[in-house]
């Protein structure tokens, strides 16, 4: 036995003593703000709001009271329930997503196979819009020819023939921009398939897939609250498209500083880490929630609704994953480029 421990035991072997265990009085454990451990049947009206165990005569925890809360901690409280919700809906969102995927499609080469027939067909768009514009260029060099052998003439490039001119060259330009917007759907359509075949390879891998995961997406969020009853709400707010993609690229890159893994799910809503295997390990969530002026980006962490995963999420380590999002990424805000 350490002496912390004989000291604690009879400490509360001494309140025993002196006030009975007809459960009149009880002897309660709190952590102060500078790190302190306290012991006493009773807290001084400074400390109750500190989160506090209630301990039987054998030093057992009982029961745990929360700190009484501030103003401040309820305004947090609030705070952090209303991105809460708003995460689990983009969260339902998703795994509607997931499911229709997964009914859609039944295995990597399916996926492949689908995305092939789409670029094929705008392949095939590209073609025909190419050979019309080529087609326009032949007609309109002919009309172009005609004004330059009237010009060399001395002769007056009448109205009639200067809109003709006019208006092929404006169709050929449609021509090209419409074969840019082609291009860029392809190249938009790769990228979703591409994250679609990575979401599809995690949901059917052969250690948990889809059904862990779901299961994790749909766990309870565990509160994190310290000895002190402190809850860290991590939320950066953007006000622009461009701020909010260079924030969204710094809560990628903190997250992978946190992971050493690839993201699990990787999107324009949604970065998350890969899903936990047990109870002891934690889930990263984060969410881009529109608002009217802008996004905010929202964290949070994902444990078991288990003393052990409210001891996870409640641990330094996780707290420092909480408190350190939010400047991360401000900082990289305020870098240039």
């Amino acid at each position: 036995m350490t002496y912390f421990n004989a000291f604690r035991l009879a400490w509360i072997a001494f309140a025993v003593a002196v006030y009975g265990t007809d459960g009149q009085a009880a002897t309660y454990r709190w952590v102060d703000e500078k790190g302190a451990v306290h012991y006493s049947d009773r807290v001084p009206p400074d400390q109750v709001k500190h989160r506090r165990s209630k301990l039987d005569s054998e030093a057992r925890e009982v029961a745990v009271l929360d700190g009484a809360k501030s103003t401040e901690m309820i305004e947090r409280e609030d705070r952090l329930k209303q991105l809460r919700l708003e995460q689990e809906r983009i969260l339902v969102e998703q795994k509607d997503r997931d499911l229709a995927l997964l009914k859609t499609y039944h295995s990597e080469e399916e996926l492949n196979l689908a995305l092939q027939g789409k670029l094929n067909m705008l392949d095939s768009m590209i073609k025909v819009t190419r050979a019309n514009q080529q087609r326009q260029l032949e007609l309109l060099s002919v009309q172009e020819k005609r004004a330059a052998d009237l010009e060399k003439k001395g002769r007056a490039v009448s109205k009639k023939l200067s809109d003709t001119i006019e208006t092929m060259r404006r169709q050929v330009a449609q021509y090209e921009d419409k074969i840019k917007r082609i291009e860029a759907e392809k190249t938009a359509i790769s990228e979703s398939f591409a994250k679609d075949i990575a979401r599809f390879k995690v949901m059917n891998e052969p250690h948990g897939g889809a059904a862990l995961h779901q299961t994790w997406l749909e766990s309870q969020n565990v509160v994190d609250k310290s000895d002190t009853g402190d809850i860290i709400v991590s939320a950066v707010a953007c006000s622009d498209k461009d701020m909010c993609d260079k924030a969204w690229n710094q809560a990628r890159a903190y997250l992978l500083e946190q992971t050493h893994a690839p993201l699990s799910i990787d999107n324009d809503k949604i970065l998350q880490t890969a899903t936990p295997r047990n109870e002891r390990e934690f889930m990263i969530i984060v969410t881009r929630i529109a608002r009217k002026t802008g996004n905010i980006l929202f964290l949070d962490m994902k444990c078991r609704p288990s003393s052990v995963g409210e001891a996870l999420c409640g641990s330094p380590g996780v707290r420092r994953v909480r408190a350190g999002f939010k400047p991360y990424v401000e900082a990289g805000l305020d870098s240039p480029g």
